[in-house]
């Protein structure tokens, strides 16, 4: 006898705040598309256009075009670009990314973060996973934080919630413009598992601290 579908929580409107444009499909797609189909309004807010600098304005223009293919069809409404320079989320202001967040989230009743409480985590995603604590804390909004399996999971509730693969993956193939070998493709897991992790996070926690070196 097959299990029950394991459906994401009961939101009407869920804002999902990424760090960089993969984070929504590769990290955060499977989930995202579980709750649009679930019928929750869902919308993106990335607050860098990639994970390292590129001075190209064609650069920037292509991501965000993939992105916003990419996550329209994972069923998002829309998608928000902010304009902070790639690898610098860690040192930015926590108060101003908070604000930033807040003023994104819009009667949100759920935020959607990737989960950066594990060693090694990128300084972007400990930023971004903090300040969105802080905006969800600010307007009362729960906080989902999507997490990689497997993952020691740190203290906490978790959720397992199934999720369409195929969709997922259509989704990463709308970013023409990242390289076959581009590392950020093996980073992430394979996405054969038709079931991923939400933490719900109630409560600040100890994040790792920020590694010398960028984990991606």
């Amino acid at each position: 006898m097959r299990n029950p579908t394991r459906s994401v929580p009961a939101a009407r409107r869920l804002l999902a705040v990424c760090a960089h444009p993969y984070d929504a499909t590769f990290a955060l797609g499977g989930v995202i598309g579980a709750f649009a189909d679930a019928g929750t309004s869902v919308h993106v807010l990335c607050l860098t256009h990639g994970r390292r600098p590129d001075p190209s304005p064609r650069r920037r223009l292509e991501r965000a075009r993939d992105l916003g293919r990419a996550v329209r069809h994972l069923g998002a409404e829309d998608v928000t670009l902010m304009d902070h320079a790639p690898g610098t989320l860690g040192t930015a202001s926590l108060d101003e990314l908070a604000r930033e967040i807040e003023s994104a989230v819009t009667a949100a009743d759920a935020l959607l973060v990737v989960d950066a409480t594990g060693g090694g985590a990128h300084p972007d995603h400990v930023r971004t996973m903090r300040a969105a604590y802080r905006a969800a804390a600010t307007v009362g909004s729960v906080l989902y934080a999507w997490t990689p399996r497997p993952a020691p999971r740190p203290a906490g509730r978790v959720l397992v919630v199934d999720v369409d693969r195929d969709r997922q993956r259509d989704a990463i193939a709308c970013h023409t413009g990242l390289a076959a070998d581009d590392p950020v493709r093996d980073h992430w897991p394979a996405h054969q598992d038709p079931a991923e992790r939400l933490v719900v996070l109630s409560a600040e926690r100890t994040l790792a601290p920020a590694p010398a070196e960028p984990a991606i």
